[in-house]
């Protein structure tokens, strides 16, 4: 015990700055530069935004959105016109996850591996293996940093300038599930098969606290002002305060929960909702503060498998629009208007667009087109962030290294909190 001890000790004094070894590197593979490019692509980034999937097929299907002109909105009803710009085979196995970070694509699979796509340049970038020693089953972005969760119940810390790996979180007893960064990037969240949610702080890559919950948590995600977080469960989707991780809100339906997103509107004062997507079908948007039912209607043939959220504007004298993206198992796409939505109008009015990829999806994400100017006013918010806190935590984490001392003497007690639900 006392040798496992000083083992434990020396791992947790480990800090961001630790140099890869070989296996930790990128890997770089040319061999699927063309698949991107395809002949009937537009030569033009000229893209509203994009989306993309992931499926069990081990395909990427990257789709662009458009907002169409005046005189094409006349002839036909959807307000989006999609085109697929690429479909690349990328893994060996099924892909569980996919993500952007800047211009950066991130995809997770089965095969262990993780496989990185310059976005902007329309080229693979290369491949992350050798950490994982399980499925990927998360990736999240922040600033210069990337996380990425696994089936071996680690969480890895990437740095984007060089992809080098930088440190394992390690804590969880089962699969990790889902990852969620807080809006601050200081602290984040994440839930496992173990049944337990684990804040991570992210100044010292060490944990800081660990929750039991009633039930395996399937996904995680702060709210905007991060002052409370989400976690879905089978048929259930708590609400939790930060400060003393009390439950405020408890939704339910009979309906197994396939996916979740939080949403803040503009248009009723910055209320928040919680919308999900659920095996009968049917999307559903509720009241984040009460746990009432807002708003549901049947979108897809077949269960809901994942959903996203984007901000796009129709053109530069309009504001964004708030879109609800929507992905059934059958790999149809489809966008809606999410304040039309809100609004309880019809379908006709709220669906903005669909695509067959014609593929079992399991995930999906979206971003704005480089070619827009929101996009350069994203690039300069991320750098602004980046600025304001992840190198304060570089440097809070050099300065732990050089005094552990000190270091020692200022550790917190980890905290275990065991509440039933």
């Amino acid at each position: 015990m006392a040798t496992e001890s000083k083992k434990r000790s020396r791992t947790d004094q480990e800090t961001l700055t630790e140099k890869p070894t070989k296996k930790q590197t990128l890997e770089g593979d040319s061999a699927l530069d063309s698949i991107l490019l395809p002949s009937n692509a537009h030569a033009e980034d000229n893209e509203d935004f994009r989306i993309v999937t992931g499926t069990y097929e081990r395909i990427l299907f990257g789709i662009n959105v458009y907002w169409k002109n005046k005189e094409e909105e006349s002839t036909t009803t959807p307000k989006l016109r999609m085109d697929p710009i690429f479909i690349i085979p990328a893994h060996t196995g099924c892909i569980r996850t996919v993500n952007i970070g800047g211009q950066f694509l991130a995809s997770g699979s089965t095969d262990e591996v993780i496989r990185l796509y310059d976005v902007k340049k329309r080229k693979e970038y290369g491949s992350l293996g050798g950490q994982h020693q399980g499925d990927v089953t998360d990736i999240q972005f922040y600033g210069k940093y990337m996380l990425s969760a696994s089936d071996d119940k680690t969480i890895c810390i990437w740095r984007k300038s060089d992809w080098e790996y930088l440190k394992t979180l390690k804590g969880h007893k089962g699969r990790v599930n889902s990852v969620a960064i807080h809006p601050s990037g200081k602290i984040a969240l994440s839930v496992s098969t173990d049944k337990t949610v684990i804040v991570w702080n992210l100044m010292t890559a060490r944990k800081a606290s660990i929750n039991k919950l009633y039930q395996e948590g399937l996904f995680v995600s702060w709210n905007k002002n991060g002052d409370k977080y989400a976690i879905m469960f089978d048929r259930e989707i708590k609400i939790y305060n930060v400060a003393d991780a009390e439950v405020t809100t408890t939704i339910s339906h009979r309906s197994r929960f396939l996916c979740m997103r939080y949403y803040t509107s503009k248009t009723t004062t910055n209320k928040e909702y919680i919308i999900s997507g659920h095996e009968d079908k049917t999307i559903r948007i509720w009241d984040a503060s009460t746990g009432d039912l807002v708003t549901e209607f049947i979108g897809h043939k077949l269960r809901v498998k994942t959903i996203t959220l984007i901000e796009s504007k129709p053109s530069n004298d309009q504001d964004p629009v708030s879109i609800l993206v929507s992905v059934s198992s059958d790999g149809v796409i489809k966008c809606w208007d999410l304040e039309a939505v809100l609004a309880k109008k019809e379908e006709e009015e709220t669906l903005l667009g669909e695509y067959n990829t014609k593929s079992r999806v399991t995930c999906c994400t979206a971003h704005i087109g480089f070619s827009k100017s929101v996009t350069e006013q994203q690039q300069q918010k991320e750098e602004k962030q980046e600025k304001k806190s992840l190198p304060q935590q570089q440097e809070s984490l050099e300065k732990e290294q050089q005094t552990p001392s000190k270091k020692k003497k200022n550790l917190k007690k980890e905290t275990t909190k065991t509440k039933r639900n």
